[in-house]
């Protein structure tokens, strides 16, 4: 089931069965470097579990991010529930294996996705948090539209909070 489609991406549920491409991307020190370092099988197992638990109950969390020319699972993007320093807010964040980094990929489904929960789920807000080193990131954030905030310190760890509000 497609969720949404842009001209190089479609983005559909996670299943069990993306375990081992996710498993893949959570291994790749490189992938992780902001996230806290490579994740086990076990460890993504569980986190899938709730992706697909979350997307159950709330009809969004990270969807599998497809390449349309050669349908390959290049990595996952999402709209997430967070709790940011008491208040409730819609997080977009993503995640693409190496390979497919700057190709203008992350932004093409971070603004399609962006758009998708500011028009057909109607979020009056989306953050992202983004880790101060994080400059790709931070880079892409700000093309779509999102302006730095504040910081915060969420999970131990602390990131930049980057917003864009309804038109």
């Amino acid at each position: 089931m497609i969720i949404l489609e842009t001209e190089h991406l479609f983005f559909r549920p996670l299943t069990l069965s993306d375990l081992d491409d996710l498993t893949a991307l959570y291994a790749d020190p490189e992938v992780m470097r902001f996230l806290g370092g490579p994740r086990s099988k076990d460890e993504v197992l569980h986190v899938l579990n709730r992706y697909i638990q979350e997307y159950q109950m709330y009809g969004h969390s990270f969807f599998a991010t497809i390449q349309k020319s050669d349908q390959r699972f290049i990595g996952h993007c999402g709209l997430l529930n967070q709790e940011v320093e008491g208040e409730p807010e819609i997080e977009l964040g993503y995640m693409l294996a190496p390979e497919y980094w700057q190709r203008g990929l992350a932004l093409e489904g971070i603004e399609a996705l962006k758009d998708y929960g500011l028009q057909q789920l109607g979020f009056s807000r989306i953050i992202s948090l983004i880790p101060p080193g994080n400059t790709a990131s931070i880079h892409i954030a700000e093309k779509i539209g999102m302006r730095y905030e504040r910081d915060v310190d969420q999970w131990g760890q602390h990131f930049r909070l980057y917003a864009v509000k309804q038109p």
